[in-house]
């Protein structure tokens, strides 16, 4: 089967395609999105949590309520993908029979069909679970072995050779997965028509299949390369738009009605084209599916099938009357207007916002060091961001990771040495031989150099397991300085954020957020830092509602620092504070249109960053 002809029966049967796409689309979040929902709010409940942060994560999903609640919910989201594979299994048939069905019969047929298709992608699942859990076995453990004797951020920063041989493991590793799973998904491939056409239960059609393709593998893989070439095209169509439309739409200029109705617009042909674009890649699949198993089975059972369904569709054409076609343009203008009010409702045009200095400036000195913290007062910054940890002898000190490779390729750990070990380590010259004199500094130090300055100090706790009394060494280290009314504190771990909050309740204490289930907004704290993927205008706002205040982190890219700057968070987390001073500034001269621009372009893609950083990690 080659791409002009798949691609003629695409086009024939088109119509059901997309209907079918919209219906199981529209089905699946109507029926996923509210059982996601209670699922969580149940869990969550009944574990005693509003919500759960990061390597919590994986010990709430991993437990019998968790696995429970995710079994259930992936059981329905199979449900729903096979539902609508089997549908567009049937028009595909329909199709190489000669015969045109409508959506609605093709999606009855496979709604009959439930608990079978069911079955097969539970099967389908189990299948490769078997074979992906004990290739995530070894691959865990060469990083065991491997990766974990000094912290993630070396590894992952200086790319050591123990770190680029575990990359050529896991290639390796994956490339023989790859083409193993290849193998046997290609004897698969034939287990869905089995199912519905031939009568085979789903315990048996894998087998069935792979007898069925048995001989005919190179026959079978050029049909779906052809089908993978033609997506690939497909995938191409929105990028192509994208690359023809910004061009004008960047160097028109207007009102910001006239602005926010073209970029809604932009938004919405982006939108459709994804959808047309996903509906015939699913279809296209379920097409070369279709014709192979025509070819390579001697059963017509399948023809029985179509002709009963074509026979009982009494299908409903449907003509661009001048009347539908007003109305298409009606729907189109209202969704377009929609979009257009939803924008204007999250940019904000005041952009009074924070700039907190991510381990001093980091992307103009090394991170956590005297001279980070003085180059970020010199650049403006509002706050300066640290970490902190306890030495073996008690003191605490600024640093991040939880030893000294990525600084100084010194393995020693931050709480296996003292504070005069410490001190030995030169922790600048990795970033310039300039900055060779930079030691770790003390809590203490940090502090009594942020009094001399305006800026104020967000103080990061972190924890790798052996703190003693790190929050109360902060306390009592924040307090000898007079410096309580210039501090916050935050951290990864809710934990040690209710310790603080339970020594010093007047203080502001917040959470750090890598990933979060629940709402973390009903969390007692004062404020959320959360990752540039974890917030969005919904979640700014039930934050401001619940009084809690929103920064964002890392930002270091002008067009990111605009948009956040639009969506009206309270504080961005940078590198550079001199650039976000300086995208304030520039703001302040331009137009709302222009703004809207800004805020909006992020809409088709983040830009890539003109500089590299060595460690944007919380």
């Amino acid at each position: 089967m080659n791409i002009a002809t798949l691609f003629a029966q695409l086009r024939s049967s088109w119509r059901p395609i997309l209907v079918i796409h919209f219906l199981f689309t529209l089905g699946g979040a109507v029926i996923l999105t509210p059982l996601f929902a209670l699922l969580l709010q149940g869990t969550l409940a009944l574990s005693g949590n509003a919500a759960v942060m990061d390597q919590d994560i994986a010990f709430l999903l991993l437990s019998p309520l968790g696995l429970m609640a995710g079994i259930l919910l992936f059981s329905v989201l199979l449900a729903i993908a096979g539902l609508e594979l089997g549908a567009l299994q049937v028009v595909a048939q329909a199709s190489c029979a000669q015969q045109q069905l409508t959506a609605l019969p093709a999606a009855r047929f496979a709604l009959t069909h439930a608990l079978l298709l069911l079955r097969l992608t539970i099967g389908l699942t189990l299948r490769l679970l078997a074979y992906l859990v004990p290739f995530l076995g070894v691959a865990g453990l060469v990083a065991w072995q491997l990766l974990s004797a000094h912290d993630i951020n070396f590894y992952l920063s200086e790319h050591p050779p123990e770190f680029m041989i575990a990359v050529a493991i896991a290639t390796v590793l994956g490339a023989v997965l790859i083409w193993y799973l290849g193998r046997r998904l290609l004897g698969w491939s034939m287990a869905l028509p089995l199912v519905l056409f031939a009568g085979v239960k789903p315990e048996q059609a894998f087998a069935a299949s792979e007898d069925l393709v048995a001989g005919q593998r190179m026959r079978c893989l050029k049909a779906l390369g052809n089908w993978l070439l033609l997506a690939l095209l497909l995938l191409a169509i929105p990028f192509i738009f994208l690359q023809l439309s910004l061009g004008p739409m960047l160097s028109s200029s207007g009102t910001l009605v006239t602005m926010a109705l073209v970029i809604g617009l932009l938004g919405a042909i982006w939108t459709l084209l994804g959808y047309f674009v996903a509906a015939l890649n699913l279809a296209g699949f379920s097409f070369v599916i279709a014709n192979l198993y025509r070819e390579l089975s001697e059963s017509r059972a399948d023809s029985e099938v179509i002709r009963t369904l074509a026979t009982s569709d009494t299908r409903v054409r449907f003509g661009w009357t001048p009347g539908r076609f007003a109305m298409v343009l009606a729907l189109l203008l209202i969704a377009e207007m929609g979009y257009l009010m939803l924008m204007l409702r999250n940019v904000d045009m005041d952009s009074e916002v924070l700039i907190i200095a991510h381990r001093g400036a980091a992307g103009a000195a090394p991170e956590n060091t005297i001279a980070a913290i003085q180059r970020a007062i010199a650049d403006g910054t509002d706050w300066v961001e640290i970490d902190v940890q306890e030495t073996r002898d008690g003191q605490v000190i600024v640093v991040h990771d939880s030893d000294f490779m990525k600084l100084a390729g010194n393995p020693m750990k931050v709480w296996e040495g003292d504070l005069a070990q410490a001190r030995q380590i030169d922790i600048g010259s990795w970033f310039d031989p300039a900055f060779s004199e930079q030691r770790v500094p003390t809590l203490a130090e940090v502090l009594q150099f942020i009094r001399q300055s305006d800026a104020r100090l967000v103080i990061e706790l972190k924890y790798y397991g052996h703190d003693v009394q790190l929050e109360q060494r902060v306390v009592d280290i924040v307090e000898a300085a007079d410096m309580a009314d210039r501090v916050a504190v935050m951290s990864l771990k809710l934990e040690g954020v209710q310790k603080i909050q339970a020594l010093r309740p007047k203080w502001h204490a917040g959470l750090l957020a890598v990933t979060a289930l629940g709402d973390i907004t009903r969390l007692d704290v004062d404020f959320l830092a959360v990752n540039q993927s974890k917030a969005n205008a919904a979640f700014i706002r039930r934050a401001h509602n619940a009084g809690k205040s929103v920064f964002v982190w890392t930002v270091n890219d002008a067009l990111s620092l605009s948009h956040w700057m639009s969506m009206g968070v309270d504080g961005i987390i940078t590198d550079e504070p001199a650039l976000a001073r300086d995208i304030l500034a520039q703001r302040a001269q331009l137009s709302a249109p222009e703004r809207l621009l800004l805020s909006a372009a992020l809409f088709f893609g983040k830009p890539e960053a003109v500089k590299q950083y060595r460690d944007n990690s919380p």
